[in-house]
């Protein structure tokens, strides 16, 4: 811990170790605040992120053991919030598991300020999350789906999420410096570990609050995570008093779901790994200032929950993780790691959480070598993403930049290459469609439409990644939107700039009597005249759209991106204005064609600037931002 923090910079970490059914560590290590240079103490809080998310699932699971609710029910006949577009019925196990279907948006994720915080139910209301694929079908993480998972347990106690979880969970196990609250009661709030981000810093407890709680809203110590990880690791006993049945534990770290049997999959809201070997569960979480994981390895009795005060300490905390399990586990997992997120991270809420980790084992005695090509080469090879972005909300752009990518290649030895980022990784064919790493033990798959492997590739499925990843299309190819993008804006420059250089020139030919001032008259009944003016309005529309929104990104990014403010909202009259401009473009343009007014350079241009204002609207259009969120 200590080189941890010492290398990567880091102020502080609180830690929690639990083995063989006891607490081994609670401990501080480093500073809470920087400036006041105050000692992380084992009592003091940090915010976890999505680490609350395993709180969550086990609260709501205590209750499913009891016989309250059952995990197939429809939740929608629990919950008085509407599905968006739904294509199936939504279970809990669904959201326990990331299958309801759900886009992961942000929005109602984060809210700046404590008087506009609502209930947990006002904000599942508003948030415009849809259901994009029928449930069941496959993993995409979601913290609306959490939300969800938290208000069923807030429906089956009758009671609101915040008391529902602290009678439910928090009481019971002994939490008593635990909390899901906003604002934190002022104990906890003044004990607080100080978030560290990059130019900012939340003390005392003021950091950007979470509308769907459940996700990602707990503070807690590393006391009490240790009483959490003994519950799960001790078969439900915390210091000699049993708070979770045998039945429920086993319920929690039973396999719930997984997208071939050849690989991981996920528990009751937990993810489920191997090093080596050895079966893991854990998740992670980040908000803007703090990361988080807690990893469970049931079999071995050992438990890990490590937090740290910064929102750059990911690389500080897997080197922790994964030297932990190395020391206790043996081996290495030569993994394929994430950053860390889960909830919530930086100014988006989503980045790739580090529990989506291709792990497995580099014990392979020989590398394995392939026997030819694969059996699907031609099918098998492109650009996939993972489909946890937002597919119809207004923060589309910032998800999919944010979710990861691979390259599938296959190799001239036959075989199959998965590139992500500067890292590039070999796997054998061992059955149709399922390849092993060529030194590890870990592997990945590849679903196919229809029945059998012969249809179209879907989904690739990586190691124990929560969220599938779909082959890249043309039309979303990101290199393509940017190529896109670059010549509709150089052919709107055009005429921003060619038309007052055209008249410039004009004046400067045009003797005494010319002037730099547009002619009115010339204004009112020569088409070409107005159509340029037309397209310049539209033109503008658009910059000032784009500039508009980039200022309130920078001015309050978390407020644009999950609860847009009324002034976010009111720029959308630009786009709107721009495509009206953008119509009546095409129509001049199309005049162009037959009017003799018009020069042949003079038609030529205008098309190419029409075009322009087509390809940006499309581009608006596309990603979610002609319309009002």
């Amino acid at each position: 811990m200590e080189t941890s923090l010492e290398d990567h910079d880091v102020p502080g970490a609180t830690v929690a170790v639990v083995a063989d059914g006891s607490v081994a560590l609670a401990e501080g290590f480093g500073v809470a605040d920087r400036e006041t240079e105050t000692a992380v103490e084992a009592g003091t809080p940090f915010r976890i992120g999505s680490v609350s998310k395993a709180v969550t699932w086990t609260a709501l699971m205590r209750r499913i053991q009891r016989g309250d609710l059952e995990p197939d029910a429809d939740v929608a006949g629990m919950l008085d919030v509407p599905v968006l577009d739904p294509k199936g019925t939504v279970t809990p196990a669904n959201l326990a598991t990331h299958r309801a279907g759900l886009e992961n948006g942000n929005s109602q994720l984060w809210v700046g300020n404590a008087g506009d915080l609502a209930s947990l139910p006002s904000h599942l209301r508003r948030a415009t999350i849809s259901q994009v694929r029928p449930p069941g079908e496959v993993g995409a993480y979601s913290n609306y789906g959490a939300a969800l998972g938290g208000q069923v347990l807030a429906a089956a106690r009758d009671e609101s999420f915040g008391t529902a979880i602290e009678n439910e969970l928090l009481g019971p196990f002994g939490m008593a410096s635990s909390s899901f609250s906003q604002p934190l009661p002022q104990s906890l709030a003044n004990a607080h570990a100080t978030g560290h981000a990059t130019g900012t810093t939340y003390s005392n407890g003021n950091f950007p609050y979470v509308g769907l709680r459940p996700a990602g809203a707990m503070s807690t110590t590393a006391p009490d995570m240790a009483r959490f990880l003994q519950a799960h690791l001790n078969d439900g006993v915390v210091d000699g008093e049993r708070v979770l049945a045998s039945e429920t534990v086993d319920a929690l770290h039973r396999q719930w779901a997984t997208h071939h049997e050849s690989l991981a999959g996920m528990a009751f809201g937990l993810v489920e790994n191997y090093h080596g070997e050895t079966r893991v569960l854990r998740h992670n979480g980040a908000t803007p200032s703090f990361v988080s994981d807690m990893v469970l390895v049931p079999e071995a009795g050992l438990g890990l929950f490590v937090a740290y005060n910064a929102s750059d300490a990911a690389s500080a905390m897997n080197d922790v993780v994964s030297g932990f399990l190395d020391e206790y586990l043996g081996g290495g997992p030569g993994s394929e790691t994430d950053s860390a997120s889960g909830a919530d991270s930086g100014t988006d809420g989503d980045s790739s959480p580090a529990s989506e980790t291709d792990s497995g084992s580099n014990d392979t005695a020989e590398p394995l070598t392939p026997d030819g090509q694969p059996s699907r080469t031609d099918a098998l090879e492109g650009t996939y993403r993972a489909i946890r972005f937002s597919k119809t909300g207004h923060d589309r752009i910032t998800t999919t930049l944010q979710a990861p990518t691979v390259s599938v290649s296959v190799g001239d030895d036959g075989t199959l290459r998965t590139t992500r980022g500067s890292t590039t990784q070999r796997w054998v064919e061992v059955e149709p469609l399922v390849f092993e790493h060529v030194t590890e033990n870990r592997r990945l798959a590849f679903r196919t439409a229809g029945e059998g492997t012969d249809g179209s590739v879907e989904y690739l499925f990586l190691g124990s990644t929560v969220s599938a990843f779909a082959p890249v299309g043309a039309v979303d190819n990101l290199s393509l939107h940017a190529m896109l993008a670059g010549i509709t804006i150089l052919g709107m420059l055009s005429m921003v700039v060619g038309s007052p250089t055209a008249g410039f020139v004009r004046w400067y030919r045009g003797g005494d009597d010319a002037t730099l001032l547009p002619d009115r008259s010339r204004l009112r009944s020569d088409p070409s005249a107005q159509a340029r003016w037309v397209a310049s309005g539209a033109i503008l529309a658009f910059a000032a759209f784009v500039v508009l929104v980039l200022v309130h990104l920078a001015i309050a990014p978390l407020a644009v991106l999950s609860t847009p403010p009324l002034t976010f909202k009111a720029l959308f009259a630009l786009p709107i204005l721009g495509v009206l401009g953008t119509l009546a473009a095409v129509a001049y343009a199309g005049h162009a064609l037959y009017a003799g007014s018009w020069s042949r350079i003079g038609r030529v241009h205008y098309a190419v600037v029409t075009a322009a204002l087509v390809g940006f609207a499309w581009l608006l259009w596309y990603w979610n931002l002609l319309v009002p969120p």
